[in-house]
């Protein structure tokens, strides 16, 4: 029985958006222990990159996405389904912290939007 929970993800295909470090990463690395493809959807690349050198490449494949982008969701989308022929399981891992500033006087509008469009809408 512990042999089964230890592959539970098995040919199952994965997204994990902002997996190129923190939870995400660490996502990513589980998913593929338990025998999922994840595919990295990160806006990252250096790091991503990295997490992809480290496993094994029939595992894991990295695309440029970010996710307040519709255009970035769609290739991540088609990317996984065109490779892998399927799509089981999205994780939606993106998300931001907006600098924290002493006085809320001095949030601008944009930065809460940004931080808005990331952590609350992307990957709608």
């Amino acid at each position: 029985m512990a042999a089964h929970f230890a592959r539970r993800l098995e040919g199952k295909v994965a997204i994990i958006t902002g997996a190129a470090s923190g939870i995400g990463e660490v996502a990513a690395r589980l998913f593929t222990r338990h025998g999922a493809v994840v595919v990295i959807a990160d806006i990252q690349d250096d790091l991503a990159q990295k997490v992809c050198e480290n496993l094994d490449p029939s595992s894991i494949t990295y695309v440029h996405c970010d996710v307040t982008k519709e255009d970035d969701l769609k290739n991540v989308v088609n990317t996984a389904v065109s490779k892998y022929g399927k799509l089981d399981i999205m994780y939606n891992n993106a998300g931001i912290v907006d600098e924290i500033k002493s006085n809320i006087l001095d949030n601008e509008k944009s930065e809460f939007e940004k931080v808005i469009n990331i952590n609350l809408i992307g990957m709608k």
